[in-house]
């Protein structure tokens, strides 16, 4: 998982830029955060011999920050900066989902 969470991590840092929402701070600084955790986290979670699940606690808690940073820190009408941070957040949470609770990831 640690490749996808990078990934998410990578393209959440270009996305201010590729899709024209760097002129707004709020939006830009949660991109960059957002994705600088997800890479912090991914290679934590890559070079990691333990095997704990912190790592997937803190991807998914920031998921969680991505779906709601646009509505409490003010920039939901930039409709490029909330769809994309609520995408790569419900993406990121489902991701931690699978591997903090792998036998709940099927639909009764």
């Amino acid at each position: 998982m640690y490749l996808l969470t990078g990934f998410l991590g990578l393209v959440s840092i270009i996305a201010p830029y590729l899709f024209n929402y760097s002129q707004s701070s709020a939006a830009l600084w949660t991109s960059l955060a957002v994705g600088a955790v997800l890479i912090v986290a991914s290679i934590f979670e890559g070079i990691a011999a333990d095997k704990e699940r912190w790592e997937y606690w803190v991807v998914g808690i920031v998921g969680l920050g991505a779906i709601f940073a646009p509505f409490v820190l003010g920039f939901s009408t930039l409709s490029t900066a909330l769809w994309t941070l609520v995408i790569i957040g419900i993406v990121t949470i489902l991701a931690a989902w699978t591997k903090l609770f792998p036998g709940q990831t099927q639909w009764r």
